[in-house]
């Protein structure tokens, strides 16, 4: 389950936004909310790799950013199955992935909707003699064309655009292959797609009044927002977390930008740019209210009791649960922000399960479209990122022919 705090925000009224607000309910269902994975066929599919260890994702963007966070909360460290996302061609790092995974023990699975990722298949190239799984979309694309030519079997990628791709084959298909509990996400992100529907009022719509809060204050000049992550499991949403708020949002000169941290890490650096810099940026905290052990406490011997920390001793931590002493850390950053009256709001999960982290993906997809919607952009272009890989293709071209 999520809730969201916003009092702290101090955003009073949306009633400015009335008309904004209106059009925003009257707009169909996006695309992503309305799909629906086969996930039998995925299955099916996969079995056939089932001896594989290794796993490499060859991708960028979306197409890896959702299953690394799906990775990251949900698989053990210690699990059998090794992953490894290769989102660079820089040879360094090709070389370094290939010494450490072996062809026979690693299935290597390209990810690209258009099929057309330059760097996708510059980075493809040098796993030749690995087995190879693409996600593409079938008919269309450069990968689909060469997984033909090379008779590689392919699993279909629909046509999601990839940031709001996380509920389709490209995170879907690895994530079965870890043994992850892909249809309770599925589940979550469907139950938090009914919450955040556009039809559903702001007052009862979780996504759409944290977009809301957070324009206003763009308004009021606040163009920053720094995002610290309270779980060391939800971290791997950070990267997703910046490019869907970035790439959905930020275009036309609108838009906020958001950067993650690891918390309480962060506190020992960034809570200086966040306290002490300009007065543009709001907190938006990430925490998780239960942690798996809630059990194991702080345990200072006692003949250690009476060393001096700060203005009391040692034995002030003593049999102190480190879930509390976690929180603690939360807080006390929460609270200062309050004192300082710096705006700031808090995302929470309840716990970690496939349910709940798919609740808090569908949480994001819509808080990213409303936020464009409500700026008038189009949610589901990338222009500017668009531009840039034309001006790197054509350099490669040149240099091709030279």
């Amino acid at each position: 389950m999520i809730t969201i705090k916003t009092e702290d925000l101090r955003v009073k009224s949306l009633s400015s936004l009335k008309s904004r607000l209106t059009k925003i309910s009257r707009s169909p269902v996006p695309d992503f909310a309305v799909h629906k994975e086969e996930l039998s066929k995925l299955d099916s599919i996969l079995k056939k790799y089932s001896k594989f260890k290794n796993l490499i994702i060859i991708a960028n963007g979306g197409s890896q950013s959702t299953f690394r966070a799906f990775h990251h909360a949900l698989v053990p460290m210690g699990n059998e199955r090794k992953v490894f996302f290769l989102t660079s061609m820089e040879p360094d790092l090709i070389d370094m992935v290939k010494v450490r995974f072996a062809p026979k023990k690693t299935l290597v699975m390209p990810i690209s909707k258009s099929g057309d990722t330059v760097g996708v298949l510059e980075s493809l190239f040098a796993f030749s003699e690995y087995t190879v799984l693409p996600v593409t979309s079938p008919n269309k694309g450069a990968l689909f064309e060469l997984a033909q030519k090379m008779g590689w079997d392919i699993i279909p990628h629909p046509e999601i655009g990839g940031r709001f791709s996380g509920i389709t084959a490209s995170a879907y298909a690895p994530a079965l292959f870890c043994g992850i509990n892909v249809e309770e996400i599925d589940k979550g992100t469907s139950e938090i797609y009914k919450q955040c529907h556009p039809s559903v009022p702001v007052d009862k719509n979780p996504a759409l009044d944290l977009a809301c809060r957070l324009f206003m204050l763009e308004k009021k000049g606040y163009s920053e927002i720094f995002c610290p992550v309270y779980s060391c499991r939800l971290f791997g949403f950070a990267l997703f977390i910046m490019q869907i708020i970035h790439e959905t949002v930020g275009k036309q000169g609108k838009g906020q930008t958001i950067y993650t941290a690891d918390a309480p890490e962060s506190q020992h650096h960034t809570n200086q740019r966040f306290f002490g810099g300009h007065k543009n940026v709001i907190g938006l905290f990430v925490n998780l209210e239960h942690q798996d052990d809630e059990v194991m406490k702080v345990h200072v011997p006692e003949e250690l009791h009476h060393i001096r920390l700060r203005d009391g001793t040692l034995s002030d931590i003593d049999k102190v649960a480190y879930a509390k002493a976690f929180s603690f850390e939360y807080q006390g950053t929460y609270k200062d922000a309050v004192n300082s009256r710096i705006p700031v709001a808090t995302v929470t999960l309840d716990k970690i399960s496939p349910f709940s982290i798919g609740e808090f993906l569908g949480f994001w997809h819509y808080v990213a479209v409303y936020s464009a919607m409500l700026r008038q952009v189009d949610p589901f272009d990338q222009p500017q990122v668009e531009n840039s890989k034309k001006i790197s293709f054509e350099l490669r071209r040149r240099l091709s022919k030279e």
